[in-house]
């Protein structure tokens, strides 16, 4: 799975990435909205690992909005700001609460796996940092749609 990493921290980026690189392939990390909008265009990723404050003011929640707009990409929130992914879990298949454990990421991305490939959200395992929203984004988009969606 391709992996867009979204997270301002420069010490969580490379730690996260470095999990994800296990058994994925990560674009990224971006810092901040305008690096992970050129990489997603510049990059197909099949998901986004959106951290939902990057420069003070949930960001990553607009961002999420515009990756499946522009490019029909699905997000995941990796944040703390638990309040914030829960006004809009129209954007994200779920959130990974911060502060997490390096397996917690890996199952995260496992699971987000599981949900792109159409499993039933009540049929995969949880762990406790880790929250998938029932209703979930809307079904991606096949990318000459998502392309189109965008203009």
């Amino acid at each position: 799975m391709r992996i867009l990493l979204v997270e301002d921290d420069p010490i969580l980026a490379l730690l996260a990435a470095a999990t994800l690189a296990e058994h994925h392939e990560v674009i990224g990390p971006a810092h901040d909205v305008t690096h992970a909008l050129q990489l997603a265009a510049d990059q197909q990723a099949d998901i986004a690992f959106v951290d939902i404050n990057l420069a003070g003011h949930d960001e990553g929640i607009a961002l999420a909005r515009t990756l499946m707009a522009r490019h029909g990409m699905t997000s995941m929130f990796v944040s703390g700001q638990v309040m914030s992914a829960h006004a809009n879990t129209d954007a994200a298949l779920g959130l990974l609460r911060k502060p997490y454990a390096p397996e917690d990421l890996t199952h995260c991305a496992q699971v987000a796996q599981a949900l792109l490939d159409g499993q039933e959200f009540s049929t995969l395992p949880t762990c406790g940092a880790l929250e998938i929203f029932a209703a979930g984004p809307p079904p991606r988009l096949p990318m000459d749609s998502a392309h189109e969606a965008g203009k």
